[in-house]
């Protein structure tokens, strides 16, 4: 599987879109992780090559969402009406029962609630833009040619770890969440991993990251950067950056 970077800052990064991936098969599923503010622009900046042209909202066979922190989800919206009214697709979107419970009610229907059709206006449901697929905790759900498994992180709010297999192959990602050795352990086997650093008391210190073993870093990206990590190199840990693309 490939994983393309569209996005790789933290909530209040002006150097960077709000991170955000795509995992891409090997027949070309793509599932999307995550969907910040300003997201087809991220789309159209890093210009991923797809098919005969290059990946847009259309393209997205499914979107799995980890929390409901706005830098993870404010591009949402967007997406729905999007496919909605432009590509007449509705979105097919995994994420847990927590994030579920809330996103209707909590977050989209007062935007996307009520629609006026030119004559008259219609209640919505989320239903009506998406296809949703709860994904229990610790438990294995097919996804394509994807089995996806979640584990909750330590953050504000519930939050999904992933990790995402395709035949033999395992990419995990860490998600927003304060340095966790046990995470660390469930991320271990992963063929490659992902994990977010970031400032306060509910995310990764660096140092924490950098004094992991060798055989962990070297499987290792870094992102949900803060500005102040932005374009900076270590020979010990590897900073992912937006328009990057990885085999795992």
């Amino acid at each position: 599987m490939e994983i393309l970077f569209g996005g790789v800052g933290d909530a209040f990064s002006t150097d960077n879109y709000g991170t955000h991936f795509f995992v891409r098969s090997k027949n070309d599923f793509i599932l999307a992780v995550d969907c910040p503010d300003s997201y087809r622009r991220a789309l159209k900046e890093n210009a991923f090559e797809y098919k005969a042209g290059t990946l847009d909202v259309g393209d997205i066979d499914a979107m799995f969402i980890t929390h409901l922190h706005g830098d993870h989800i404010n591009g949402l919206e967007m997406v729905l009406a999007y496919r909605k009214f432009v590509t007449k697709k509705k979105l097919v979107l995994y994420t847990t029962r927590e994030v579920i419970n809330d996103l209707w009610e909590k977050r989209l229907e007062v935007s996307l609630g009520t629609l006026f059709d030119g004559q008259v206006y219609q209640k919505m449901s989320l239903d009506d833009f998406a296809d949703v697929h709860i994904v229990e905790w610790g438990e294995d759900a097919e996804c394509g040619p994807f089995t996806l498994t979640t584990r909750k992180t330590i953050h504000h709010i519930p939050t999904a770890a992933l990790r995402i297999t395709e035949a033999d192959r395992t990419f995990g990602y860490s998600c927003d969440t304060a340095f966790d050795p046990t995470l660390i352990d469930w991320l271990e086997d992963a063929d490659t991993i992902l994990h977010e650093t970031s400032f306060g008391p509910a995310h990764t210190p660096l140092f924490s990251l950098l004094e992991l073993p060798e055989s962990v870093r070297n499987k290792m990206w870094v992102a949900h950067l803060p500005d102040e990590l932005s374009g900076e190199k270590t020979d010990l840990l590897r900073f992912a950056h937006q328009g990057l693309r990885i085999d795992v």
